[in-house]
Formats: structure tokens, C-alpha cells, sequence
């Protein structure tokens, strides 16, 4: 379990998968995570194992009420780099800062357990506000890749992300600050 200033992440369970799928199938989920198909609940399970095997997948929860999905996976040891994925599913949480806490607190720990250099993530480029919760969070803009998804009959660039340490650090200490005044 990792704890941030309002949310706790926890290793996903069979019993989310449920409300994950709900999740999964929101269509503000579906269109910013860019899913290509509905999901069935057999193809959660299959999401949630593979997740397990290749990173750490995990439930946003507030006061014990689970509200979305943040994980870290794409790990490459050598290069000491990982990707991060988050979505808020519960749409009553959207916009309360759950995702900058849960963020701090999983790359923090992620950079100390880890001792990764470097984490990066993709959005699309239309999403401004997930794109500026990633910057508060110390992210930097690498990349843009045209023309990488096509939704409502048009194709969107994505935006290619990364934070390292010593940028986290500054995020993370910012965002604390902010909490002592």
C-alpha cells in the first residue's frame, strides 16, 4: 500500500475487476486512454494478470472507496525507465487533485524503491488538462507524434512525456509546500 496526502494506492483484486470495467468502459475513459474496443470483464482479468507480470497495477482509493487505476509498467531495468498510465474513473473525483496526489505518491515511491532515472507516459494531444496534471507533476514534454490515433473521424497527435528525479523532486516539493500554507 502507498499512501498520499488524500488517496491510498493498492494492489489491484479480482474483485475490482467489476468496477474496472465499468471504468474501462466510460466513454471519457475510453476516448482519453484511447481503447480501441469495448472491454469484457474476461478481458479485464486478462488486462489485470498481464499488468501484474509486467509492472504494478493499482486502485486509487479514497476514504476506502476505490475511484480509479494508476500503475507503472513498459519497466526496461538496463535503462532504469519505466511508463506510467492513470485514469480516474469514479467522475464524481474528477478535477479534486486525486491524480496529482496519486501520481506524487506512486513516482515517489517508484523513484526510491526502483532507483529509476526516468518515467515517462503518452496522452492525447487534445487532452490539455491531463497533459497539465502531468506538468504540475514535473513532466516535460518530449515529443510530439503526429497523426497517432484517429477518433470522431479525425487523427490526433499524441504527446510523449517524461520526468526525471531531479524534476520530481522539485514537483513533489512544490506540492508539499503548497499543502503547509
Amino acid at each position: 500500500m502507498i499512501r498520499g496526502r488524500n488517496v491510498v494506492l493498492r494492489p489491484v483484486e479480482e474483485s475490482d475487476h467489476p468496477l474496472i470495467h465499468v471504468w474501462q468502459n466510460d466513454p471519457e475513459v475510453w476516448r482519453a486512454m484511447d481503447y480501441e474496443r469495448p472491454f469484457s470483464l474476461r478481458d479485464i482479468a486478462k488486462e489485470e494478470a498481464r499488468g501484474r507480470e509486467e509492472g504494478h497495477p493499482f486502485v486509487i482509493e479514497v476514504e476506502g472507496r476505490p475511484v480509479g487505476r494508476i500503475g507503472l509498467n513498459q519497466f526496461r531495468r538496463r535503462d532504469r525507465i519505466c511508463s506510467l498510465y492513470l485514469f480516474i474513473g469514479d467522475r464524481s473525483q474528477r478535477g479534486k487533485g486525486r491524480g496529482r496526489d496519486a501520481i506524487i505518491a506512486l513516482i515517489g515511491y517508484a523513484f526510491d524503491r526502483w532507483d529509476l532515472h526516468q518515467v515517462e507516459l503518452w496522452s492525447l494531444a487534445w487532452n490539455e488538462r491531463a497533459i497539465k496534471l502531468y506538468e504540475s507533476c514535473g513532466f516535460v514534454r518530449d515529443a510530439t507524434l503526429r497523426d497517432r490515433s484517429y477518433q470522431d473521424g479525425e487523427w490526433v497527435d499524441r504527446v510523449v512525456m517524461s520526468v526525471q528525479r531531479e524534476e520530481f523532486e522539485r514537483a513533489r516539493a512544490a506540492y508539499e509546500a503548497k499543502d503547509a500554507h
